[in-house]
């Protein structure tokens, strides 16, 4: 009783801050409370005790409470202490007074398998509860080939356990996965270009796990929906259902997955047994960034594209599934665009967690039925896909995912879904502590991606000591389970990451920029990049493209950094640059450009929403690759490294035989944009507060400026940083200018060291930082207040790298490095005159 009364206390200390600093809840059992509170159910008189966290309960109810509704589900290692604990007593191994076995196996039941799934097979193994147990299985999807080929060595002698097989053969399991015919709620009105920055700040990063907690820092950085959490309550006096209901360009921003965990918060309903978890919600948006729609789908949140401007909040709205119609107060109709069928279902499953492991266990099982001649319905069961009979014209994105289908077909069309091989997979440190807990949250093993690269890049600099903690926790995560972790000041997730991929290659990665310059990458959302990460496979639906040609060369002076900018510019010129959006961006005529410039290029697309960007491989790719391959020999867990052997193998069979795959001429194109580079006669530079507010440097000339930064994964390249070496050589930079300098990796750091570009820099008083992300995100480096910078990095929304009255420019190295010589933008005269 002793050891338990003082873990008790150790929780309710915890418990009563908590409340006490967020008005929140506990978090979730730590795996030692888990085992304090199975023991302590052993005990006896607990009826007799009580205990106070924020009232009165008796210690039996209150232990009862702790195990069934604050021990999360998957395989967390208090998930694993849970089921195995649950096991004990279904055994009698111990006993309870308060727990009977018939209790504890439904406790085990609503775990929803993981850890539970494998205790179950064991109990099974050992002949306990053996009909109660099948039932479970039925409904249970979270199950691992490990716990799947027991049954099946189980089946040989039980008929019973066949049936448990055939069952997931016809998917009964997803008997309950049917979507309502609408969904009603309340309105609550924001504005236009709410970014995922807005509803997620990245100064709030370290919080992202909590979900609750970071959910009270959304809109932060919007001064005109700072009121959102009280407007959001007082609503919920009125009903508890909410839409959340936007403006154009809703979610654009870093891919981050905490902004949908919020919109969880702020529009779903508890679940059941499952501690901070919340399910459901209906988003509502007139656009929508492409990563942010598919991550709401992933956590089964309905997202509804339509015209919102008749819609006011508090209105009373009822969105109508069937007839794609949103009903404003019983009265006003208007149509809307709901998801594919495909993406429907998902949402259906209670989101992809559930979803793809069905699909994943149903496959099994039909293999296991058709391998041993058991008679089965197979209506349930995909019809097989047959191939074109004649010529298919293909885009190169396209050319590049048939490759990779996995269902026997070589070709694939816009709109088309097919589950696809991801060989490879990118996550970092900001976004992987969620992507490692949706791992576990869907019972995830050793990878199944034949490589996985995860980074320590966002954090690196300056980390707390929970950020060495949480270092620590993703190196042994991720390696233990045949991955690579970076160290700290190693590099970018990008720049190291694309080291890895190959022409013919798909990948996914847990940040938007995950934009490789060979084959085709696809950013997306924590749970997405868990799955991708668990089963080296993910099922897509194919987008269209837009074929960017690049006509002749740039004159000197006008650099990749401004191609990026002219993106922007032509299609506004021509077909509108919202024709970038949710589609793949398709660039050719780029042969002058070296792999880095061309990654600059690739980059760009994360702002332009597009959902992938390509490059046609070429010598350049192929001589890239020789190099990527010496640096992967070079790296010290070459040897040991799954991921890397693995990749090592892979980039030697291709060398052996390269593939240099090209858009078809006659492919079907959502558009085609000509961008004659003769036209481009100055420097381009987007201003406050979005990358597509993009003016030649002739229009901001003279702007003063306190803050320079030259870095991120497309301004701390090789070239760009030595270019910035060599035009600051011999100035010297105002006192008043905070200008610093980040290579994006550290081997980069090493070659500007060796050859001097880095004395160059600090000479002129250049700051030099630890490679990495620095001010990029905004989460570990900023601005001050009422500051003006010009960066090299990405993005430059509201709040974002500063405090919302800060200002902030984009542009190229060498537009920042003159402009830090001269404490403001020079003119276009300036820029050429000083350009090196």
């Amino acid at each position: 009783m002793e050891k338990l009364l003082a873990v008790l206390e150790a929780y309710k200390e915890k418990a009563i801050e908590r409340k006490k600093t967020y008005s929140l809840d506990p978090r979730p059992l730590s795996k030692e409370e888990v085992e304090a509170v199975i023991e302590g159910l052993t005990l006896d008189n607990l009826a007799e005790e009580n205990f106070v966290i924020f009232e009165e309960e008796s210690l039996d109810k209150l232990l009862l409470r702790l195990i069934s509704q604050e021990v999360r589900r998957g395989t967390f290692p208090s998930s694993y202490a849970k089921a195995e604990g649950l096991a004990k007593f279904v055994r009698g191994q111990l006993s309870s007074d308060y727990l009977s076995k018939n209790d504890a196996l439904e406790l085990l039941d609503k775990m929803q398998g993981g850890a539970a799934a494998v205790e179950l097979v064991t109990l099974l193994e050992e002949g306990y509860y053996t009909e109660e147990i099948l039932d479970i299985l039925k409904d249970t999807v979270l199950v691992n080939p490990s716990e799947f080929n027991r049954l099946v060595a189980l089946a040989e002698d039980n008929s019973t356990v066949k049936d448990v097989i055939k069952s997931w053969a016809e998917r009964k399991f997803a008997q309950g996965w049917k979507l309502a015919d609408k969904y009603q709620g309340l309105s609550i009105k924001v504005g236009n270009n709410i970014t995922t920055g807005h509803l997620s700040p990245s100064k709030n990063a370290d919080s992202r796990t909590d979900h609750p907690l970071h959910a009270q820092f959304i809109m932060d950085g919007r001064e005109d929906e700072a009121d959102f959490m009280d407007r959001l309550k007082a609503l919920k006096e009125k009903n508890e259902n909410i839409f959340f209901v936007a403006g154009s360009a809703l979610g654009e921003g870093s891919s981050r997955k905490s902004a949908t965990y919020t919109m969880l918060q702020v529009l779903g309903k508890p679940v059941d047994g499952e501690p901070e978890k919340k399910a459901g919600g209906v988003v509502v948006a007139k656009s929508m960034a492409p990563i942010f729609k598919i991550s709401l789908m992933a956590s089964a949140i309905l997202p509804v594209i339509c015209d919102t401007d008749s819609i006011n909040e508090g209105d009373n709205l009822e969105v109508d599934i069937e007839n794609k119609k949103l009903i404003i107060n019983g009265e006003d109709e208007i149509d809307v665009k709901l998801p594919i069928p495909f993406q429907l279902d998902k949402i259906a499953a209670g989101g992809m967690t559930y979803f793809d492991a069905g699909n994943e266990l149903q496959k099994w099982a039909v293999q296991y039925c058709l391998d041993h001649d058991i008679d089965f319905d197979q209506s349930k069961v995909p019809a097989p896909v047959e191939k074109e009979e004649e010529r298919v014209p293909q885009t190169l994105a396209q050319k590049i995912v048939a490759m990779n289908r996995l269902d026997g077909k070589d070709t694939i069309l816009a709109g088309e879904t097919a589950e696809v091989k991801i060989r490879g997979v990118f996550s970092q440190d900001t976004t992987g502590p969620m992507t490692l807990e949706e791992y576990q949250l869907m019972a995830g093993g050793d990878f199944g991606a034949e490589f996985v690269v995860q980074s320590l890049c966002h954090t690196g600099e300056c980390p707390s000591s929970e950020d060495r903690n949480r270092h620590k926790f993703i190196d042994e995560f991720v390696t233990k389970r045949g991955g690579v972790c970076l160290e700290t000041g190693e590099g970018i997730i990008h720049t190291i990451g694309n080291r890895f991929v190959l022409p013919t290659d798909v990948i996914v990665g847990g940040d938007s920029h995950t934009r490789t310059p060979t084959g085709v990458s696809f950013p997306a959302a924590s749970d997405i990049i868990a799955g991708a990460m668990k089963y080296g496979k993910q099922t897509m639906t194919m987008d269209e493209s837009v074929r960017v040609i690049f006509k002749g060369q740039p004159k000197e002076g006008i650099t990749a950094r401004d191609l990026v900018s002219t993106l922007v510019v032509y299609a506004d010129k021509t077909v509108g640059k919202d024709i970038y959006t949710g589609r793949i961006i398709e660039m050719e005529g780029v042969e002058f450009l070296d792999a880095d410039e061309r990654y600059i290029l690739t980059n760009a697309v994360a702002e332009r929403s597009a959902s992938a960007g390509t490059v046609p491989a070429d010598e350049v790719t192929t001589e890239a690759i020789k190099s990527n391959l010496e640096y992967l020999k070079s790296r010290p867990d070459a040897q040991k490294s799954p991921s890397v052997k693995d990749t090592i193998k892979a980039m030697e069979e291709y060398l052996a035989n390269p593939v240099l795959l090209k858009g078809d001429d006659d492919a079907d194109y959502a558009a085609t944009i000509e961008i004659p580079l003769g036209e481009v006669t100055e420097p381009l530079v987007a201003k406050p507060h979005h990358p597509d507010n993009v003016a030649p440097l002739s229009e901001i000339a003279g702007v003063e400026l306190d803050e320079v930064f030259i870095g991120s994964c497309v301004g701390g390249d090789l070239e760009s940083i030595r270019a910035a070496a060599r035009i600051v050589e011999g100035h010297k930079i105002p006192h008043e200018v905070n200008f610093v300098v980040c290579p994006a990796s550290r081997d980069i750091y090493n070659e500007l060291a060796s050859d001097g570009s880095l004395a160059k820099l600090t000479a002129a008083g250049a700051t030099i930082t630890m490679p990495g992300c620095g001010l990029c995100m905004g989460n570990k480096r900023r601005i001050g207040a009422g500051s003006t910078a010009l960066t090299t990095t990405t993005r430059n929304y509201q709040s974002r790298i500063g405090p919302a009255d800060s200002q902030t420019y984009l542009g190229s190295a060498h537009v920042a490095a003159i402009a830090a010589i001269l404490g403001k933008f020079p003119t276009v005269e300036e820029y050429f005159d000083m350009f090196k």
